[in-house]
């Protein structure tokens, strides 16, 4: 099965090269893909960025043909792992250099440099390793005499590999991960299962000190919240406050359904229970009038 593995991995190896050099050689939308990559700071223009762009291509396509053609031997899979080890050590260093960059591979989706890329260039160097060995060491043959004396096993490590690629690619993103993820909301666990639906405390207080309601009464406070609970439909939270020496408790009750809506407030007398009206702030605004000028 290694030798399998090992002869196979030409096949493999110059499928990846030859989607990507193809698309940078020949596509139509080169020059975005180029601009939205590392090249131009790389290279120091737009322009030589679409050049550095088209003479990669033209270097993937040609080692994609060498690994078809000469099958196992070690010339054309050195070149594959030179390439791998190339496209690693751009992408180190558009990962430094310009962070936001896309790596623009095989289309012009932006797509920032991830783990992703680095695992498709790692393929490329490691899959021409395997191989470079196995034709050093003639533990390999070529893949049509692997295909041919094996087939189902070298069907099946060429399928594998296929799908790794295909699920390590952005641009495939919306044929598989999308429907996965649409099965799994719809047949899998919810993503909220689990979580209380009921609203935080903090976030009710916080609306609640930025409403009008608490700023009518907020002359009276002198505390944070003190205590909070939950009773038919309503939220009720209590505040320390003052009315002169008399010390009283602010109670606002906050409306949490649609039966409950807005919210209410009471000052109540701490020695006799007794609710009290609100008082005048101590400092009411000033009316500005309108300045008027005269003749």
């Amino acid at each position: 099965m290694v030798s399998v593995i090992a002869s196979m991995q030409p096949l493999v190896i110059a499928a990846m090269l030859a989607w990507a050099g193809t698309y940078k050689l020949l596509g139509r939308t080169v020059g975005v893909a180029a601009s939205r990559s590392a090249l131009p700071k790389l290279l120091g223009s737009d322009q030589r960025a679409v050049v550095g762009y088209r003479v990669t291509g033209a270097v993937e396509l040609t080692v994609a043909v060498l690994l078809l053609v000469a099958g196992s031997t070690p010339v054309p899979a050195v070149a594959a792992t030179a390439v791998g080890v190339s496209f690693l050590a751009y992408l180190g260093y558009a990962k430094v250099a310009v962070p936001k960059s896309s790596c623009g591979c095989t289309s012009s989706r932006a797509e920032p440099i991830s783990w992703r890329g680095f695992s498709r260039a790692a393929i490329v160097a490691v899959g021409g390793l395997v191989a470079t060995i196995a034709a050093i060491t003639s533990t390999g043959s070529p893949w049509w005499s692997a295909l041919a004396s094996q087939p189902l096993p070298a069907v099946l490590v060429v399928a594998a590999e296929v799908v790794l690629v295909l699920s390590l690619s952005p641009d495939f993103d919306r044929t598989w991960i999308m429907p996965l993820r649409i099965w799994r909301m719809k047949y899998g666990r919810h993503p909220l299962a689990g979580v209380p639906d009921t609203l935080p405390i903090t976030a009710t207080s916080y609306n609640l000190e930025r409403s009008e309601a608490f700023t009518a009464v907020s002359h009276v406070v002198r505390s944070g919240l003190l205590e909070s609970w939950d009773e038919d439909g309503w939220r009720v939270l209590t505040y320390g406050g003052r009315i002169g020496k008399r010390p009283v408790t602010v109670v606002f009750a906050v409306g949490l359904d649609s039966a409950t809506v807005g919210i209410r407030s009471s000052i109540v007398d701490e020695a006799t229970g007794e609710i009290l009206p609100v008082p005048a702030p101590p400092h009411p605004a000033r009316t500005v009038l309108p300045v008027v000028a005269t003749a």
